[in-house]
C-alpha cells in the first residue's frame, strides 16, 4: 500500500504593488534597527576590550545557566501535566483558572518578585523559606525564574497537546493500550515538537530574567548574581563596556536557542 507523500507548501504570494513595497520597507527597516543594536553592543564591548572586568564572567555564566536549567526543569515538571489536563478537559471555571495561570506573564517581573517576597514572609511561604532559604539565596533565583516562565510552558504545551489527534489515542485504547502506554507512545511523541519549543523558549526567557530575580534573591556575587543582574550592576558602576559584553553573551545564547529551535522543531514565527 503506497503512502501519500507530503508535498511542500507553496509560499504565499507577495502583496501586490504599493502594499508589497511598504511591507518590504518595514521588514528592512526593522531588521536594520535590530542589527544596529547588536552592532552598537559589539562596538562598545570592543572599545575597552583590554581592560580587566570587575566581575567574574565564569561565575555569572555558571550561576545563570544552572538557575535557568533548574527553573526550566521545574516549569516542565509542573507545567506539562497541567497543560495536558487543560488540553483534554472542559470544566466550569476554566477561563478563570487559565487567567490565573497567565497572570505572571502579564505582570511586571518586579511585581512578581514583590509578591514572592511577601509570600515567603508568612505561612505557608515562611515554611518554604525556612526549608529552602529562598530570600537572597540561589534557590530564590530559581523560584523567581520558575514563577515567570511556568505560564509560558503551560500555554505552549497546551497548544502542543491540543494539536495531537485524539482519535489516535482512542484507537490505541481500543487495541488494548493502557493509559500510560497511550501517553508515552502516542501523546508525548506527537506533542514532542511543541514541548521542545516550550522548553527552549522557557530556558531563554529564564536566562534573561531580571526583575523578579533581583527582587527575591538580590545580587550577591558568586551566589545569586546572574548575567542580567550583572548587566545592571555594570551599568550602575559605569562599566559600559562590561555591560555590553554581558549583553552580547545573552544575545549569543538566545540566538543559539532560537536557531536550535527552528532547526530541530521547524518552528516558524
Amino acid at each position: 500500500m503506497s503512502q501519500a507523500r507530503a508535498t511542500p507548501r507553496a509560499p504565499h504570494a507577495a502583496p501586490p504593488g504599493m502594499a508589497g513595497k511598504l511591507a518590504l520597507t518595514t521588514l528592512v527597516v526593522l531588521s536594520l534597527f535590530l542589527l544596529s543594536l547588536i552592532v552598537a553592543l559589539v562596538r562598545l564591548a570592543a572599545s575597552d576590550a583590554g581592560r580587566p572586568a570587575a566581575f567574574s564572567l565564569a561565575s555569572l555564566l555558571l550561576t545563570s545557566l544552572a538557575a535557568a536549567l533548574a527553573a526550566t526543569a521545574l516549569a516542565l515538571a509542573f507545567g506539562v501535566p497541567a497543560a495536558l489536563w487543560l488540553a483534554r478537559h472542559r470544566f466550569p471555571g476554566r477561563t478563570l483558572l487559565t487567567t490565573l495561570l497567565d497572570l505572571p506573564t502579564m505582570l511586571s517581573p518586579v511585581a512578581v518578585g514583590t509578591a514572592l517576597v511577601l509570600f515567603l514572609r508568612d505561612p505557608p511561604g515562611a515554611w518554604l523559606e525556612g526549608a529552602g532559604g529562598f530570600l537572597f539565596g540561589f534557590p530564590g533565583v530559581v523560584l523567581a525564574q520558575f514563577t515567570v516562565i511556568v505560564a509560558l510552558v503551560v500555554r505552549s504545551a497546551e497548544a502542543a497537546f491540543t494539536d495531537v489527534d485524539t482519535r489516535l489515542e482512542r484507537l490505541a485504547e481500543l487495541h488494548g493500550a493502557t493509559r500510560r502506554q497511550v501517553l508515552t507512545r502516542i501523546t508525548l511523541p506527537l506533542a514532542r515538537p511543541g514541548l521542545l519549543a516550550a522548553a527552549v523558549l522557557a530556558f531563554a526567557r529564564a536566562l534573561g530574567e531580571f526583575g523578579a530575580t533581583v527582587t527575591v534573591a538580590g545580587t550577591i556575587p558568586g551566589r545569586t548574581e546572574t548575567l542580567s543582574t550583572g548587566i545592571f550592576l555594570a551599568l550602575e558602576s559605569g562599566e559600559l563596556a562590561g555591560a555590553a559584553r554581558l549583553s552580547l553573551i545573552l544575545v549569543v545564547v538566545a540566538g543559539a536557542m532560537l536557531l536550535l529551535l527552528r532547526k530541530v522543531v521547524g518552528w516558524r514565527r
